[in-house]
């Protein structure tokens, strides 16, 4: 009913009865091409707004993807700042008491008896923020090539830090086996050197 009467109500309209009388002045053919042209003109508007909308849902659905990339990234990122602070922490205070004790470790940790190595001397190097440098001379007795190279990753790659600086490399006592001196720098907490020192 409110359609019916609102299509009267705009039959009244002057501009309504004009465009009437335009239209039944217009000879068949005119006709024609006017529904054409009024037909292919909504298909484009319905097109337009069709292609209006889909590209607005494309342009949100790029932008989520965007900034849940990016949380990812800011996630992982947390992540690896608090594994790093992880390990500054347990340099700082989880580290060894002594270098003695780090390099059994190390030689446990490679199937070696301790005796395969000694500490020659160990002397304070300098001192940044809580970290004390120690400068120590090594001596790794009868290893086999297999065993000496990871032993040297392990001193530039483990924990605490050390940093390799001079390698000295001797035949041993028996074929195929090694003697080594290292001379290496190596940082732990000024806490844990001071207790070590007690």
């Amino acid at each position: 009913m409110a359609m019916s009467g609102m299509l009267d109500r705009m039959k009244e309209q002057e501009w309504y009865q004009q465009l009437s009388s335009t239209w039944s002045q217009l000879p068949p053919e005119q006709q024609r091409m006017v529904r054409i042209g009024g037909t292919v003109s909504g298909l484009l508007i319905a097109g337009y707004l069709m292609f209006s909308t889909y590209d607005s849902a494309h342009t949100a659905k790029v932008e989520y993807y965007q900034k849940e990339e990016l949380a990812r990234i800011l996630t992982q990122a947390n992540d690896e700042l608090r594994r790093l602070k992880g390990q500054n922490s347990g340099i700082q205070q989880e580290g060894p008491q002594s270098w003695a004790a780090v390099f059994q470790g190390m030689a446990s940790m490679q199937g070696l008896p301790n005796t395969a190595v000694e500490i020659l001397k160990e002397s304070p190097g300098a001192t940044q923020g809580v970290i004390q440098e120690s400068l120590l001379e090594v001596k790794l007795k009868g290893l086999q090539v297999r065993q000496l190279v990871p032993f040297l990753y392990q001193i530039e790659h483990g924990t605490p830090p050390m940093k390799l600086k001079g390698l000295i490399v001797e035949p041993g006592s028996e074929d195929g086996l090694l003697n080594a001196k290292v001379n290496l720098s190596g940082y732990m907490a000024k806490s844990d050197k001071g207790e070590k020192s007690k």
